[in-house]
């Protein structure tokens, strides 16, 4: 349908800023100025602030989990010691400075949610249309029963849309927990998906690859361009030669199947170990060796900052600074 014509002060020009509004209010929100992320062993706060007109980093804070706080799943509740992973929450917030509640994004870990490549044709119309489509193409493909499970999806790059699917139970666990802190959760996100709209990972339309190594997990989200290709997700402890070769299959996949001709740029956010290990690593399974993921891009920082305390923090500094971007 074509935009009404504007005229200054007509109810063209009305229609029109009450779609920029909406477009920002409920397409775009708004983040919080303190994000959340958990991770599989440990769970990291980052607070900014204003400096006058400036923002800027106010605080951040990373608190490692007790054994069996949590236990990472896409198909149930994930907090297995609601008690401990309150204690370690309210400590992260509390080293943060931000124990006043308030609105806060969530970062949730990579294998509590199943990323997965739709066809986009069909899913630009109306909203609910999108997604009762989307729940039939991935009703049979999903661990659950799509039903009870949230839906978002960004259908507007290419010819795949990129759906993001998380059982309400599961998500509600960790609200549940900031909610009881006096928080209200709003935007809620995946590690992955934060990481990939970090800036300097976000340039360039060559062929890209973002690779997420946590504790628990390890993840491949491949782009050209704006338009994702492939998305992985491997979920358990594993070591640099699993790692190592899980990206020498992936790379493969992309040559053969994807029609790669070389990566333009790979990125790595190392938090499973030692970064300079986990860079060595992955160089030779790559052919390249990885950049390592500065968390603070957005504040425009002089000094890049890669040391292991960034990478521990970069997905909630990644979404909180999504508010500056």
């Amino acid at each position: 349908m074509s935009e009404p014509r504007r005229r200054d002060g007509g109810p063209g020009a009305a229609f029109g800023r009450l779609r920029r509004w909406a477009s920002r209010t409920l397409l775009e929100p708004e983040y919080p100025l303190l994000a959340v992320e958990v991770r599989p062993r440990a769970v990291a706060a980052v607070r900014l602030a204003y400096e006058g007109r400036r923002l800027g980093l106010g605080a951040a804070a990373v608190v490692d989990l007790p054994e069996g706080t949590l236990d990472v799943s896409l198909t149930r509740p994930n907090v297995a010691d609601p008690d401990g992973f309150a204690v370690s929450l309210r400590l992260a917030l509390e080293r943060a400075g931000a124990l006043a509640g308030g609105p806060v994004s969530l970062v949730l870990p990579d294998p509590a949610v199943r990323l997965a490549l739709v066809p986009a044709e069909g899913l630009r119309g109306r909203r609910a249309d999108a997604e009762e489509a989307i729940r039939f193409r991935l009703h049979k493909a999903l661990p659950f029963d799509v039903r009870s499970a949230r839906l978002a999806w960004d259908g507007t790059r290419g010819e795949q849309a990129l759906v993001v699917v998380v059982l309400e139970e599961v998500v509600r666990g960790y609200e549940e927990a900031l909610e009881n802190l006096g928080f209200q959760p709003g935007v809620v996100e995946v590690s992955s998906l934060a990481l990939a709209s970090v800036p300097e990972t976000v340039a360039g339309e060559g062929d890209r690859l973002l690779v997420n190594w946590d504790d628990g997990y390890v993840s491949f989200l491949l782009r050209r361009g704006e338009e994702p290709l492939l998305t992985r997700t491997l979920p358990g402890k594993m070591g640099s030669d699993s790692v190592a070769r899980q990206a020498t299959s992936t790379l493969q996949f992309y040559r053969d199947r994807l029609s790669g001709e070389g990566l333009e740029d790979v990125v790595l956010r190392a938090a499973a170990g030692p970064v300079d290990e986990a860079v060595a690593a992955l160089a030779p399974a790559l052919g390249r060796e990885p950049r390592l993921l500065e968390p603070w891009a957005a504040l425009g920082a002089v000094q890049a900052d890669t040391s292991a305390p960034a990478q521990a923090v970069a997905a909630a500094a990644a979404c909180a600074l999504r508010r500056v971007a």
